[in-house]
Order: structure tokens, then C-alpha cells, then sequence
């Protein structure tokens, strides 16, 4: 299903907007936009289905969503009322003039490097609310600067920050960014075709050993499994869009070459089976 394309009514004389919904339920239709939304569920419980993922919530969770990232939250139980807090910005908007200023610039860099979105840990949530809660509360200027202290928050436990969508790449290699940052970006480009080892490991300047060695420090994932986590995140796209016909003919189009592999290593990464992927998918959706 293709996401509706939403448009937040955001005040045009504000660079942050504070939006707090208490409903009988979420707004029912997969849909993204263009600004970031910082999310606190204060009441509910329910999943939420962003891109190709389905993420469980509860009272007090918060989940960053990136711009234009499709997502719709569900309610586990129907008629027992959702509340929440909602943060929107948008990075290339009013935002974008303050890019330049040093002072700024890693908490908007941190901002665009979590375009796939993250749920705050547990651990942070308290902090992370009460942050909220000051920016709920606070207007003009004050809000503004409000709103940096929260990104502050935030990136200072970036490093405990799994992104909601794709592959998670550990700390790279200091020593050599550009290197991995080249063969990753291969891999996410070419990785429906039968890659060997001997391939890529040539397109690193090393031996299949030394390449081995070297991916799973930079990435914290062997090749192998880097590989088959953007198959089946391809996989999962083309299952939840139902632009296939057979599950047979979206493993061969998400670059595996048997089935029963694919199979394998779908249950292995989600834990249920393509066509009970499907069937939930489709469940959460319309339910």
C-alpha cells in the first residue's frame, strides 16, 4: 500500500511544533511527511508499523520518525483511547538556516544521521519526557532553545540508539570511514546480485581473510549476514506492498537464489515465517 503523502498543520511562524492528541484512537492510514516527528505515547498500547518493521509500544515509549518515513500506529485494544505528545520539525525548513552555526551543527547532524528513526531506550525515557514536557510548556525563544537542549538529550545516547528501519551499523573503523562507508553503499546498491566474497574483498584491496576480519570490526556484522539483513529488508518491502504474486518470486527478486534458504534466514532474522509476515502485516494494517 502506498503511504498517503500527510500535511502536518504546522504554524508558519514556528521552526518547532508541539502537538498533544487525546483520541479514541490513532490516525488509522499508513502516511508520512516531510518533518521529523519526535512521538511520547503518554496513554495506549499498540504496534507500530514503520517501512518494513513492526515495533511494539506502551505507555511512556518515545520514537523518533524520520522525514518521509511511512508509518501508522495501531492500538492493541480498540476503543480505550490514545494520548500523545508530538514534536515536529523540519530540517529543511527554518531549521536549515541554522546549520552553519558550529554551536548547532552536531546536534543537527546527529538529527540527520537518525533519519530511519530510533526508539529511546528505557532507560532514558524519564530524562527524555521531561525534556518534552519543558518544551510543552515553554513559547517563542524560549522553545526554541528548549527544543536544542532536547536534541541534546538525545544525542548524547546515540551510541544506545537502534534505528526503527534496515541495517545498524556499529562504530565504523575511525581509522579508515571512507573505505567501509564505500563498500557498504556498494552492498546497499548492488545486493540483489550474487555478490561473492572474493568480489567484494577485491573491491576492498584485501584477501577474503582480511576482509572478513576487517567488515565485522567496522560493521560488528560477518559479510554474510550484513548481506541477507538488506535482502530480507528488501523482502519484507515487497511482502508488506503486495506487488508479488508468489513468495517464491520475492526471494529471487530480494537476491537470494533458493527458497529454502530464504526461508532459513527470514525466520532466523524475524522469528516467524514470510507468509505469517504477510498475514500480521496485513492484520496490523487494516485491523
Amino acid at each position: 500500500m502506498k503511504p498517503i503523502q500527510f500535511k502536518v498543520p504546522a504554524p508558519q511562524d514556528k521552526s518547532v511544533y508541539v502537538q498533544e492528541d487525546v483520541l479514541e484512537k490513532f490516525y488509522p492510514h499508513m502516511h508520512r511527511h516531510e518533518e521529523y516527528q519526535l512521538i511520547w505515547i503518554k496513554a495506549g498500547i499498540g504496534q507500530l508499523l514503520v517501512d518494513d518493521n513492526v515495533h511494539d509500544f506502551q505507555c511512556g515509549d518515545i520514537f523518533l520518525l524520520g522525514a518521509n518515513q511511512a508509518h501508522v500506529f495501531k492500538s492493541l485494544f480498540f476503543g480505550a483511547g490514545v494520548q500523545s505528545v508530538s514534536v515536529f520539525f523540519n530540517t529543511k525548513g527554518a531549521l536549515s538556516t541554522m546549520a552553519t552555526m558550529p554551536e548547532l551543527r552536531n546536534l543537527l547532524d546527529f538529527i540527520d544521521k537518525s533519519h530511519r528513526g530510533f526508539k529511546v531506550p528505557a532507560k532514558y525515557l524519564s530524562r527524555v519526557s521531561r525534556r518534552i514536557e519543558i518544551l510543552q510548556q515553554s513559547d517563542f525563544l524560549d522553545q526554541l532553545v528548549n527544543f536544542f537542549y532536547l536534541l541534546k538529550s538525545l544525542s548524547k545516547v546515540s551510541m544506545d540508539l537502534k534505528p526503527l528501519t534496515g541495517v545498524q551499523l556499529h562504530k565504523s573503523d575511525s581509522s579508515k570511514p571512507f573505505r567501509i562507508a564505500t563498500l557498504c553503499k556498494f552492498l546497499d546498491e548492488h545486493f540483489k546480485e550474487n555478490i561473492s566474497l572474493c568480489e567484494i574483498a577485491d573491491k576492498a584491496n584485501l584477501t577474503p581473510q582480511a576482509f572478513c576480519r576487517y567488515f565485522k570490526k567496522s560493521t560488528g556484522k560477518t559479510f554474510v549476514s550484513y548481506l541477507n539483513e538488506l535482502r530480507i529488508r528488501e523482502a519484507c518491502k515487497l511482502l508488506g506492498g503486495g506487488r508479488h504474486d508468489c513468495i517464491s518470486m520475492i526471494a529471487y527478486n530480494s537476491g537470494f537464489n533458493s527458497i529454502t534458504n530464504f526461508n532459513r534466514v527470514f525466520r532466523s532474522l524475524l522469528g516467524i515465517s514470510p507468509k505469517t509476515y504477510v498475514t500480521n502485516y496485513r492484520s496490523y494494517l487494516y485491523q
